[in-house]
């Protein structure tokens, strides 16, 4: 039979096992759950050509998905100086009104 000591020597090394574990859960749901929210979708959005040089084609709001995968994300000043260069607004989601540009 073990000493009273060492017992409880014992039980603390499996209590400071398990408190360790529960620290480890805690943090992995944690980064599990921001993981698992989506993303906002960017304000604005400029589609590209496909090609090897691919050039811009439209100007979208950040919730349209008429570009589908040749979109990337812009700033709101780089849809108006994209607008104002002659690149065209898409006509669905329509962000020259948004932006008030003519």
């Amino acid at each position: 039979m073990p000493c009273c000591g060492l017992r409880a020597i014992e039980i603390y090394l499996q209590l400071q096992r398990v408190q360790q574990r529960v620290v480890e859960v805690q943090q992995w749901e944690k980064s599990r759950a921001a993981s698992a929210r989506p993303r906002n979708p960017p304000e604005w959005t400029l589609q590209v050509d496909v090609g090897a040089d691919p050039r811009p084609v439209a100007v979208h709001l950040g919730e349209c998905t008429v570009g589908g995968a040749r979109l990337k994300r812009i700033t709101r000043r780089d849809a108006i100086e994209a607008l104002t260069a002659g690149i065209l607004p898409c006509a669905l989601c329509r962000p020259d009104r948004e932006l008030q540009v003519d």
